[in-house]
């Protein structure tokens, strides 16, 4: 168990950057929180990209601390616009008394009031120092290392890393860019409290990496050694770094012409006894859905990855949103069992990626795991996993409780082979107990079978029966009753006040507001208790029936229009919560979700006092 959190935090600043898409805001942000994250500060960013190629408001958020983040915060302690667009886009967020960084050549702020306005000409000083407007981005970076005390050579190298293929004139150019920016810093007086060259270097045991580059260390962790994708915001980056890390540990990318191919070429990867893994959004696993039916049919395991944007259709490709769990769950031609999972944060990510590998092989079934557009780009200090902890499990071993992998214990799972005395009349879908038969690789010497999507027998042959068809099928549904055996033996994920009548409930990236939520709420004397399961089918449901016992009220949290999560558990649990929900492609704040806790709490006191 891990060391309960420091909740009182001596330090807590938010930046945001905004600009158009090609003025380099989100580099300069990531490069500031590179470079923050190298010391013992915590690390957060939330970045959102226009949908456009050039153009359109673009805008990262980083937040500091010295304990642990959980959300990307509210209220923005310091500004910085480039142009009038950005300005309109972000004003709102910044606090009173907050820090507002401009160029005046671009920006009017006449109209600003109760903010602190410090003037740096970004276009003006890019210009005159690389002869373009394009390292104005750098100058900003500068400006903000030199007000946060970052150390000027560590800049340096960080331009080195990113732009040093570009060649020696790029980063000559660069550093020019960067010194104006801290010249310019040095000549107006922007307040700070803090000094990050104060702080001592980050360990070697922490990565500052987003959640979509948590999902491909988390499947390279697992054994996974095929992936077939095609290129579809907010996923790529997944694919892109597995892409790069599958040839060192002998394993294959492969770029499809289409998602269909991409799932095929995945499945058939399966088929001949390979841990696979997709990454996809929306549109894609819609079109992904047949051939996700075929891998319950044939009974493969193989991990999808649904990085969730805002839609319907196209709809805001790069925003975030949490509606694809209606169609996670139900979207499939007949009963087409499949597990449903949702990470909470960038490091959560790494540990349910591998538990999602573990319990595809298990139960030789598709995994799908949910993440949005804010996991999946989000930035954030992770700790490292004790990697001499990685243990793949013998065939025995396999078939015990799943744990659920953390950082000092880490097991590998794989399926289920036949032994001699299944090889002696082999039937790849022999109908178990659990549902789960063993799967021969091919060139088995007796192990061959037919693997159809037409209904088949335990051999594997097509049998159209009416009998047969409802065996099979009461057979590969067997394993859901397994798993959900298996999901009521965790831990219990309830957080808060055991004995509060207010409870919460959310799902996926959501986690990290709720708490904070939460502990803004006990310190104004509110108590609540708080539910995030990460199994969301099947549901741990004697879990949650447990966490409902006793409950006055019940608010359940999500990301979307429609309440995808509140009516799921509806017709669950026969129950009528209150609902906070957000759908416009950013994520809810935790201000936001402790106004609606502080809504019900005043109904939960006024029908309380009518006893009284």
């Amino acid at each position: 168990m891990s060391k309960k959190p420091k909740l009182v935090s001596t330090l807590d600043y938010t930046i945001r950057i905004g600009g158009e898409g090609g003025d380099g805001v989100i580099s300069c942000g990531e490069l500031l929180a590179q470079a923050a994250a190298r010391t013992e500060f915590h690390v957060f960013t939330f970045i959102t990209y226009p949908s456009e190629m050039r153009g359109g408001f673009s805008m990262i958020q980083i937040r500091l601390r010295d304990i642990t983040i959980y959300s990307m915060g509210s209220n923005v302690d310091c500004l910085v616009v480039f142009n009038q667009e950005a300005l309109e886009n972000t004003r709102s967020a910044l606090r009173e008394g907050g820090v507002l960084i401009y160029d005046p050549d671009t920006v009017d702020v006449s109209d600003m009031k109760d903010c602190q306005l410090k003037p740096v000409p970004f276009t003006a000083l890019a210009r005159e120092t690389t002869g373009a407007v394009l390292g104005k981005n750098v100058v900003a970076l500068g400006t903000l290392g030199s007000v946060l005390g970052i150390d000027t050579n560590l800049l340096r190298a960080l331009l080195k890393e990113k732009f040093g293929k570009k060649g020696a004139d790029v980063i000559e150019k660069n550093n020019k860019a960067l010194h104006a920016g801290m010249d310019a810093a040095a000549r107006i007086d922007i307040p700070v409290n803090f000094r990050i060259t104060d702080l001592k270097p980050a360990g070697e045991d922490y990565m500052f990496i987003s959640g979509n580059q948590a999902v491909a260390l988390g499947a390279i962790a697992a054994g996974c050694r095929f992936t077939a994708g095609y290129p579809i915001t907010p996923s790529t980056s997944i694919f892109e770094t597995l892409t790069r890390l599958m040839p060192l540990v002998g394993g294959r990318a492969v770029q499809m012409e289409d998602e269909i191919a991409a799932i095929s070429a995945v499945i058939g990867a399966s088929f001949a006894g390979e841990k696979v893994i997709i990454p996809t959004s929306g549109p894609g696993l819609m079109l992904m859905t047949e051939q996700l039916s075929l891998a319950s049919m044939i009974e493969v395991p193989m991990v999808l990855v649904d990085v969730q944007r805002a839609g319907p259709s196209t709809g805001l490709p790069t925003k975030t949103e949490q509606s694809d769990l209606k169609f996670a769950v139900y979207g499939a031609a007949g009963d087409s069992p499949r597990i449903i999972m949702a990470p909470t944060t960038v490091e959560d990510t790494f540990y349910q990626t591998i538990r999602a590998f573990n319990l595809s092989e298990r139960y030789q079934i598709p995994v799908i795991l949910l993440l949005d557009q804010s996991i999946g780009y989000r930035k954030a200090t992770v700790k490292m996993p004790n990697f001499d902890q990685i243990k793949e499990l013998d065939q025995m071993e396999c078939f015990k409780s799943l744990r659920i992998p953390h950082a000092n214990k880490i097991d590998l799972r794989r399926r289920r082979e036949p032994d001699s005395n299944d090889l002696e009349d082999y039937k790849r879908y022999l109908d178990t107990p659990d549902g789960v038969s063993p799967i021969a690789r091919p060139g088995t010497p007796g192990g061959q079978y037919l693997a159809t999507g037409l209904e088949h027998d335990e051999y594997g042959h097509t049998d159209q029966s009416p009998l047969n068809h409802q065996k099979m099928s009461l057979k590969r549904f067997r394993k859901m009753e397994a798993i959900s055996k298996e999901f009521e033996k965790n831990p219990i994920e309830f957080y808060g006040d055991p004995d509060a009548t207010i409870g919460v409930i959310g799902w996926g990236s959501t986690e990290g507001a709720i708490r904070e939520a939460r502990y803004m709420a006990e310190k104004n004397g509110i108590k609540i208790r708080h539910l995030h399961p990460h199994t969301i089918s099947p549901l741990p449901h004697r879990q949650i029936s447990l966490f409902l016992a006793r409950l006055d009220h019940l608010i359940v949290v999500e990301e979307n229009l429609t309440g995808q999560f509140t009516n799921y558990l509806k017709a669950k649990f026969r129950i009528n919560p209150q609902n906070i929900r957000k759908c416009q492609g950013i994520p809810l704040t935790a201000e936001e979700i402790y106004e609606g806790i502080e809504k019900v709490a005043r109904l939960d006191n006024d029908e309380h006092s009518k006893f009284f």
